[in-house]
């Protein structure tokens, strides 16, 4: 798929998503623990299906959704890049990202496409 019609897809079929980037922070001995922070971004995302080929890859486990995810924010300020364990809070639904791939057109980013889980 061609970078330019990912954004189409992301841009005219997307929804408004909340892309949540989770931090870990230090471990504290006094607690045995290390806290998260999270940062939210209001982003456009098209969410879709792996085929049954895509279902076969070893990384790809049934339930599993693609989640085309635009690189920038609603106000156009470029978004971080997903990494694991982020979420995506949607329409009544939570995923987590399990890996992203970046989609360039030349030298810039034009999208991620995540790999999101329940």
């Amino acid at each position: 798929m061609l970078s330019k019609d990912m954004y189409r897809l992301i841009n005219d079929f997307g929804m408004g998503v909340t892309y949540r980037k989770v931090v870990t922070g230090a471990y504290d001995p006094a607690t045995g623990s290390a806290g998260n922070t999270t940062t939210d971004y209001s982003v456009k995302s098209y969410m879709a299906q792996y085929t049954l080929t895509e279902l076969t890859l070893d990384s790809v486990v049934r339930g599993d959704r693609k989640a085309l995810l635009s690189a920038f924010d609603t106000s156009g300020v470029p978004i971080p890049i997903p990494d694991e364990g982020d979420l995506l809070v949607g329409v009544g639904d939570t995923v987590r990202v399990v890996s992203t791939q970046t989609i360039y057109s030349s030298d810039s980013v034009v999208c991620y496409i995540c790999q999101v889980r329940e």
